[in-house]
């Protein structure tokens, strides 16, 4: 069974922890979210991100697939949507 990748969140270094996967999505987004309101409450400089934020194709937090690259599958992002939820 195919573990789909879903996208990279945008980051400075794009290495293999900024992939997101199926199985790893809802941790990798809360840990974002949880970095960036730390962030946002130490200075006013940043902005607080929620994670549903990170998975909202317009604010260009993650660049995120229609289809999964490894098997084609299309990637269902409301059902994913109402699981980060």
């Amino acid at each position: 069974m195919c573990n789909h990748w879903l996208g990279i969140l945008n980051d400075y270094d794009q290495s293999e922890m900024n992939n997101l996967y199926l199985d790893s999505f809802k941790e990798a987004i809360n840990e974002r979210a949880l970095i960036s309101r730390k962030l946002a409450s130490a200075s006013g400089f940043f902005t607080h991100y929620h994670p549903k934020d990170y998975i909202d194709k317009r604010r260009g937090l993650a660049k995120l697939f229609n289809y999964c690259p490894y098997c084609g599958i299309k990637i269902n992002w409301t059902e994913l949507r109402k699981e980060l939820n």
